[in-house]
């Protein structure tokens, strides 16, 4: 599975200003070919150098002022950049085939009114098996059963905890939150208590004419968002939701994104879903 990871470091460093633009190009022309987005596939150094070019005079015309920028690679400390003189949280996004939001086992038990934690048991239990699986020697095809089980025991609990039609109260707020760019657990979580709406953050998205973008997919404040498919792929269980004026359609799909590393100091691949069991969110 591609990893995005470090093209959105450099990204984000470089139209910040915390990169040199030829440094940044450099290291993004030399990333596995897997691991580089769409808008720069194929691009030589120098197309990438004036892509970031354009990014970093992107981002400072969205500010009347001149911004000074904060950052952490850290999802969980907040948006990609912060400006410390407007107070304002910038996300970027590096294109519509990117992720809107990766979100931790607790928070769509939250959203789903998952009391009993049952997505944590489910998704855990599954990995802990293909763990014993590696350490025993097994063989992929054993390894792909206990995948194709962890899915159709989540496919079924979501069936029976969800169902079809108007999404439940936490499922809808958070699904709009995730479409304006709120992804921590904390704000969400804190804005459906209060019902007060938490300040948006400046949502982009890399755009190869204008290097950054508006990046717009908000649900709808007066419309709906139904449930329309809880299925079964042929390699997930997925939730899909459909906003009722605009059809923006909102994907929950389970991952686990990390490699495990097993007593011998060898590591498993993330393709064995052997660590960090998460969601991901699509909006488009």
């Amino acid at each position: 599975m591609p990893d995005f990871d470090s093209f959105e470091r450099i990204f984000k460093s470089a139209v910040a200003g915390d990169m040199s633009i030829a440094l940044a190009a450099q290291l993004i022309s030399t990333l596995p070919t897997e691991n580089q987005v769409a808008i720069v596939k194929g691009k030589g150094e120098q197309e990438v150098a004036n892509f970031l070019v354009r990014g970093q005079d992107a981002l400072l015309s969205f500010f009347e002022h001149k911004p000074q920028f904060s950052s952490s690679d850290n999802n969980r400390q907040g948006k990609d950049l912060f400006d410390e003189v407007s107070g304002t949280q910038i996300e970027l996004k590096s294109g519509r085939l990117m992720t809107d939001a990766n979100s931790g086992l607790s928070t769509i038990s939250w959203a789903i009114s998952d009391d009993a934690a049952m997505i944590s048991q489910i998704m855990k239990s599954g990995m802990i098996r293909r763990r014993e699986l590696l350490l025993t020697g097994a063989d992929v095809s054993e390894i792909e059963r206990s995948k194709s089980e962890t899915m159709d025991r989540l496919a079924s609990f979501l069936d029976s905890q969800i169902g079809l039609g108007k999404a439940p109260p936490r499922l809808d707020h958070f699904l709009r939150c995730v479409s304006m760019g709120l992804t921590k657990s904390v704000e969400v979580k804190a804005s459906f208590q209060t019902g007060k709406e938490v300040k948006r953050p400046l949502l982009l998205e890399a755009d190869w004419q204008s290097g950054l973008v508006l990046y717009k997919k908000a649900f709808l404040p007066d419309e709906e968002i139904i449930v329309t498919r809880i299925e079964r792929t042929h390699d997930r269980a997925q939730v899909i939701a459909q906003g009722s004026i605009s059809s923006n359609t909102a994907r929950i799909y389970p991952n686990y994104k990390n490699s495990w590393k097993m007593p011998n100091g060898i590591r498993a691949a993330a393709s064995n879903w052997v660590e960090t069991p998460c969601f991901h969110v699509w909006i488009g």
